[in-house]
């Protein structure tokens, strides 16, 4: 327990982290490392990623005090170790993942007859590895058959030109940053 403990402290601190990195300076190695990583990414503390072909690790709900590494400008909340930082959009404060939500039904809006995959293109998976940006109800139920990893609720689904789509809300601090640099290459305004 010790260990999990340690291992998940310093990914909180260090977002995107990969397994050597944590071997070195948390002294957890080999076999113990692989379970509590296991653990914690079935306790859905932690997710792993692809980056630059290597696997990372960050925490779901970091509770680093790091601002963002792109322009996006946030408001913090304080909450016990969790990061509620707000961001702008359409000059409303929204947390990580409704600010997803809320960007993909703002181009959905400014683009009408878009369907799944033409979105697709423009958010496509790798933005959020695991989930992806969004899925289509059955997908979203294959890939988080538990449910509460999708905003799903009838009010929250936009509707596309050929199907209804789910929009993630599994976003940190660091995963979002993907995202943003699309949504900002798109012109949306976020700050």
């Amino acid at each position: 327990m010790e260990n999990n403990q340690k291992v998940l402290s310093f990914i909180q601190k260090h977002p995107a982290v990969t397994k050597e990195q944590i071997a070195i300076e948390t002294g957890v190695k080999s076999i113990q490392l692989y379970n509590v990583l296991r653990k914690l990414t079935s306790d859905n503390l932690i997710i792993e990623e692809e980056k630059d072909g290597n696997k990372v690790y960050t925490a779901i709900e970091s509770n680093t005090t790091e601002k963002p590494k792109t322009e996006a400008k946030t408001e913090s909340v304080e909450s016990k170790g969790r990061d509620n930082s707000k961001m702008k959009f359409n000059n409303e404060l929204y947390g990580k993942g409704p600010l997803v939500r809320a960007v993909v039904a703002q181009y959905v809006a400014d683009n009408p007859s878009t369907t799944y995959k033409q979105l697709k293109d423009v958010f496509h998976d790798n933005l959020l590895q695991r989930f992806g940006i969004f899925q289509d109800e059955e997908t979203a139920g294959k890939i988080a058959p538990k449910g509460k990893r999708y905003f799903n609720k009838p009010e929250q689904m936009i509707k596309l030109k050929d199907k209804k789509i789910v929009v993630c809300n599994q976003f940190t601090l660091a995963n979002i940053q993907p995202f943003l640099k699309v949504a900002k290459g798109l012109g949306y305004k976020i700050k």
